[in-house]
């Protein structure tokens, strides 16, 4: 039987064979927003203009309890000294791009380039948002535990929890912040976080739950409960001087206004540029973040080179 010989190639074929475009985008991921959907939001405050917004602190330095000693003696007043706490929205960040009219033309019908690019500026604008909250890491210094050299332990968990009730704010108003590498790499290795034995039967709810801290799901980074303290994970906690600034806050520890013009947390407008032949686009965010009571917040150093074992 003859042997066949030069058969066709894919090289030989490329002038006939098709390609197919999918309808399939890889876009760019993004942490869910954590921090400013827990934290105090003033922007109902900032509809209607002004640039500067006022926080009373009545509570610096508390009145003082007197004992009547003698009946019918002149009462002692006092008077308790009160701060100004401010939030400023100063910050404006855009993300602008613009597609030439030929360019637009010719991109495939299937994708719409302007929505898919529109839609990751939102989520950079939305990011910043959330690296501004976490970024105030560097005003607290009335509680902070860890260091740079060792793993976030559980003695220093708990010392952060007995720091803010110590000071009369209670735990089920707070919630922590964790980067990923500390969540996964550090606190999982503390045995009794994850081993049932360490907390007693399972039908026995204990101070800490088992595997991922909680049964409640992954939705918007949340990952459960640790001594019963919501945890949320967010890799926007920032990383400096190999270490991890995680964070214990009370809801009103930290503030943010958002003012920009529309109403929307984030404003898209698109116009068809003229003088540049292209439709352009401006993504933009108006935003202030402060620190609105700085004892009720908690910073949790960890080391960012160390993983626990």
């Amino acid at each position: 039987m003859a042997v066949t010989t030069a058969p066709f190639s894919a090289s030989d074929l490329v002038a006939v064979i098709s390609e197919t475009w999918t309808g399939i985008v890889n876009e760019k991921t993004f942490d869910d927003t954590v921090l400013a959907n827990f934290i105090t939001d003033l922007s109902s405050y900032a509809t209607e203009g002004s640039d500067i917004f006022h926080v009373p602190n009545l509570y610096t330095n508390a009145l003082t309890v007197q004992t009547q000693s003698t009946q019918g003696a002149e009462v002692t007043t006092s008077a308790a000294t009160e701060i100004d706490t401010t939030l400023t929205v100063n910050t404006h960040k855009y993300v602008a791009f613009i597609i030439g009219d030929k360019d637009m033309q010719q991109i495939a019908a299937r994708y719409d380039a302007n929505v898919m690019y529109a839609r990751e500026s939102v989520k950079l604008l939305t990011e910043a948002l959330e690296q501004s909250i976490a970024a105030l890491w560097s005003s607290i210094t009335t509680n902070v535990v860890g260091d740079t050299a060792t793993v976030l332990s559980d003695a220093e968990i708990r010392q952060g929890l007995y720091s803010l009730e110590a000071l009369k704010y209670h735990l089920d108003e707070c919630a922590f912040f964790f980067h990923p590498y500390v969540y996964w790499e550090q606190l999982h290795a503390v045995t009794k976080y994850y081993q049932q034995y360490s907390y007693g039967p399972s039908n026995e709810p204990g101070a800490v739950r088992t595997g991922n801290f909680g049964t409640a799901g992954y939705a918007l980074n949340f990952k459960g409960f640790l001594y019963g303290v919501p945890v949320y994970t967010t890799s926007n906690i920032v990383s400096g001087l190999q270490t991890y600034r995680n964070l214990l806050l009370h809801k009103r520890a930290f503030g943010f206004a958002v003012q920009t013009k529309g109403g929307n947390k984030v404003r898209v407008q698109m116009e068809n540029a003229i003088r540049n032949l292209g439709m352009l686009t401006v993504v933009d965010i108006i935003y202030g973040v402060a620190v609105l009571r700085e004892e009720a917040s908690v910073l949790l150093n960890a080391s960012s080179a160390f993983i626990g074992s």
